[in-house]
């Protein structure tokens, strides 16, 4: 008598349990990828990042200043520098 077989699986079998098995792989791990991306994007900030946007808004006003707002002034040019009309001679 034959023992009976766990997987009796024909030729014409294979290719259709293989397509079944990559689609379920592909899914799960689009899924999974789906998963994730909510999940952190949906995350609270942190304390450190509170405390850094609220040091950088109190003085965002004092950097402007010391930084030079000036829209009139150009910046020195180095002396291997063309002017920069060079071209409508």
């Amino acid at each position: 008598m034959t023992e009976p077989a766990l997987l009796a699986l024909s030729a014409g079998d294979i290719l259709p349990f293989c397509m079944v098995a990559l689609l379920s792989f592909a899914l799960g791990m689009i899924s999974t990828i789906l998963f994730v991306m909510a999940r952190s994007g949906s995350s609270h900030p942190n304390s450190e990042t509170d405390l850094l946007e609220k040091d950088h808004s109190s003085s965002g006003k004092d950097d402007m200043e010391t930084a030079g707002d000036h829209p009139n002034e150009a910046p020195p040019r180095e002396s291997w520098e063309r002017n920069p009309n060079w071209w409508k001679k």
